[in-house]
């Protein structure tokens, strides 16, 4: 990467990102997934439209579109619809192990497709590191004490493959903004996909026929909806001024999402009765801040030989 600023950035959106678990967790109490999702993202796409709307918010989307449109249904609808509805299929832990590779697949869809972004093997290596201290944060993230992984059936695959597919259409979705013309501001972009997503997502539930479980919500329902709302429109707005402005490369900030699952991780044991860390979380957090130390090493000697030669790790 190409300054501190922007690792301070990177870690602060995926810091973001992190706190979403507590908030989906309450909200989902009292609505179903596409319903809650959808009210989220189209609430902090409208924010994050209101707050730069001396930019021309809709004379920039009429004039891009097709690109807004592109990353609304990669990103939000895609991802996030994918996300929910697997988590219906399978345990919550699975899905935890699962979605701890999409650093990978971000950097490997990256590696080739953006011709900036390839990776030296060593960098490969750290990543399947991070992806690996992942498993083990969340190798005894279940209630009773599984892995999760244990005894797959027919649903459960294909809830890991939903979920995947959704991680991978997330990737994709990054590719699109990093292309996307430079006459798009990243905040407008941010807000054009998080409505057209959005409006995905509740149709999806107006088709399901979903509705609030309890009539009314309670307070903490609107409190964890106004906390996401703020999490989306930050985080990804954050993420988009990197890759546009910036000119981050995708893969290398890509390895700061693995403190997405790990914070989430270390939020849970702090908030949710009978979570509690392990020796294997801390192996785990050991060995992923390892990767991201040592990743960032390597990426680092291309620009400095001095640091490390080629071929050491």
């Amino acid at each position: 990467m190409k300054s501190l600023d922007s690792r301070i950035l990177a870690i602060l959106a995926s810091l973001l990102w992190a706190t979403a678990f507590l908030g989906v967790k309450v909200g989902l109490e009292s609505a179903p997934p596409f319903l809650f999702a959808g009210i989220r993202f189209l609430g902090a796409g409208l924010a994050v439209a209101l707050i730069n709307r001396k930019k021309g918010v809709f004379i920039q989307i009429r004039s891009h579109w097709r690109i807004v449109i592109l990353v609304g249904f990669l990103q939000t609808f895609m991802l996030y619809g994918f996300f929910f509805y697997s988590l219906t299929f399978m345990k919550a832990s699975t899905g935890a192990i699962v979605n701890g590779i999409g650093p990978l697949l971000v950097a490997l869809v990256a590696h080739f497709t953006l011709s900036a972004n390839k990776l030296k093997k060593s960098q490969f290596f750290c990543l399947l590191m991070g992806v690996a201290g992942v498993f083990l944060v969340t190798y005894n993230g279940a209630a009773d004490g599984s892995t999760g992984l244990e005894s797959l059936n027919s649903s459960e695959t294909r809830g890991i493959l939903l979920m995947l597919g959704g991680l991978i259409s997330g990737a994709f979705a990054s590719v699109a903004v990093t292309k996307s013309p430079d006459s798009l501001d990243p905040f407008v972009l941010n807000a054009g996909q998080l409505i057209i997503g959005s409006l995905g997502l509740l149709l999806a539930g107006f088709i399901q026929g979903d509705h609030f479980y309890y009539g009314i919500p309670d307070l903490g329902f609107w409190i964890s909806l106004l906390w996401l709302m703020f999490v989306t429109g930050g985080g990804f707005s954050i993420w988009y001024y990197l890759l546009k402005v910036r000119k981050e490369a995708l893969s290398e900030i890509a390895v700061w999402r693995f403190l997405i699952p790990l914070g989430g991780s270390v939020l849970s044991w702090i908030f949710m009765k009978n979570d509690n860390p392990t020796f294997l979380s801390f192996c785990g957090m050991t060995l992923t801040a390892l990767s991201i130390f040592l990743f960032y090493r390597i990426s680092s000697s291309r620009e400095n030989p001095e640091i490390l030669k080629e071929g050491e790790f």
